[in-house]
């Protein structure tokens, strides 16, 4: 009960905010609320952790909010020149962001970034090496994201296209391979587009 009262204050208070984002210049970053409501402001930090995954955001008031996965559709910022779409999932027991790739009406690709802590060092002291890897994710229209291992990779989307048995095919052979990701997405929404 504790929980969906926090939700409810939260989603109120970033709902009062909203209506003075018409008169401010609206920031460049902006998060959407489990209604589809669009609030601007600025997003500081995105905190990936086990158990907690949240963002911190400023609105265009100014005031800091810590905003959970689980509160939220999604979120997309402006660093450098490049704008980066996160959706929030909900994964493995666990609220998490996944980077939009590519977004398709019948499959869409996601990466997210998996952190681990490891004890190196011969002979030495371990020293604690926080390492990046990029993980793959793909979600099919109606159904939930599932993680994508390179190894697995042909037979997976083999089963997985089995209603269109052409495209099904292709997958593995030159042109349509794991690192050929982006082509096999286009290719499966268009085919899907035009099969229906």
């Amino acid at each position: 009960m504790k929980h969906a009262r926090a939700h409810l204050i939260l989603a109120v208070v970033l709902l009062l905010g909203a209506d003075a984002l018409a008169t401010n210049d609206p920031g460049k970053d902006f998060l959407i609320t489990l209604d589809g409501s669009k609030l601007t402001g600025v997003i500081r930090t995105i905190t990936f952790k086990k158990k907690k995954t949240q963002i911190s955001f400023v609105n265009d008031l100014g005031t800091k909010y810590m905003v959970d996965a689980s509160t939220i559709s999604g979120f997309s910022y402006e660093e450098e020149g490049e704008i980066s779409i996160y959706e929030s999932k909900f994964l493995n027991g666990e609220w998490q962001f996944l980077r939009v790739e590519k977004k398709g009406q019948a499959l869409t690709w996601y990466t997210s970034s998996e952190r681990q802590l490891q004890f190196s060092g011969f002979n030495e002291d371990p020293i604690v090496v926080q390492e990046n890897r990029q993980q793959i994710w793909l979600q099919f229209e109606g159904e939930q994201p599932f993680r994508v291992y390179r190894f697995s990779f042909r037979g997976v989307m083999r089963r997985k296209m089995k209603d269109y048995p052409a495209l099904a095919k292709r997958i593995g052979k030159r042109g349509f391979r794991y690192k050929n990701l982006p082509l096999i997405v286009d290719s499966y929404n268009k085919y899907h587009e035009k099969n229906g």
